[in-house]
């Protein structure tokens, strides 16, 4: 029986600490102090400045010498050049399955958006977030566009604490679950050219309700 690799050590922190960022734990523009977090976690210095980067390139955190690490701050400007920015990448991956068979994607669509109902079902935000996040990748994945890939995953990154506390505002309300069911029904249709206008208008479609959740930009002091 193959032994299971462990986990880096850095790697582990952060995965530990994006929850935290992601969920409001460590609200935006708090400090990422080195010595708590290293008490927090019952770590050295060296993995947790290791994980702090991992973070500053996935675009959670910030840094800037002599201040040392904090948590990405948002305003509405930035908020809106995200989101338009990742309908027009979900955009062009849809349009990149041209020619691809689309049955396993059909497939496994199905099965994330089902996860992602009983995950509405139970309440569970973490959960039914992640789960959005995996129906998108496996889009994404499909498309088979590395460029295309390299460019997004840090935007959906910096887009994840938004669309988390966007869903502890109004969970009930999300509509997730019935658009991504109708893009289903277009990619089945082989519908690319609806399919792709409709997942750039899912995307933007919460641009306002997120911005007011940063009505005032970062003022260059916690930035």
């Amino acid at each position: 029986m193959t032994k299971a690799i462990p986990e880096p050590i850095p790697y582990y922190l952060m995965k530990k600490i994006r929850q935290g960022v992601i969920t409001g734990r460590y609200p935006p523009g708090s400090a990422l102090r080195e010595q708590q977090l290293e008490a927090e976690y019952g770590t050295s210095r060296g993995p947790l400045r290791e994980a702090l980067r991992l973070l500053q390139l996935r675009g959670l955190v910030t840094h800037e010498p002599r201040r040392g690490f904090r948590v990405r701050e948002y305003s509405a400007q930035l908020i809106e050049q995200i989101y338009r920015l990742r309908a027009v990448l979900e955009r062009h991956a849809v349009e990149a399955l041209a020619g691809k068979p689309l049955d396993g994607l059909i497939a496994e669509l199905v099965r994330i958006n089902q996860a992602m109902s009983g995950h509405f079902q139970s309440r569970s935000i973490e959960a039914y977030l992640e789960s959005n996040i995996a129906f998108h990748d496996a889009i994404m994945a499909t498309a088979n566009n590395e460029p295309l890939q390299k460019v997004i995953e840090p935007l959906n990154e910096m887009a994840q604490p938004v669309r988390f506390l966007l869903l502890t505002k109004r969970f009930e309300n999300s509509t997730a679950l019935d658009e991504h069911a109708k893009l289903i029904e277009l990619l089945s249709q082989g519908d690319l050219k609806a399919a792709a206008v409709f997942i750039e208008n899912h995307v933007i479609r919460n641009i306002d309700s997120a911005a007011q959740l940063y009505p005032c930009a970062p003022s260059a002091a916690s930035a």
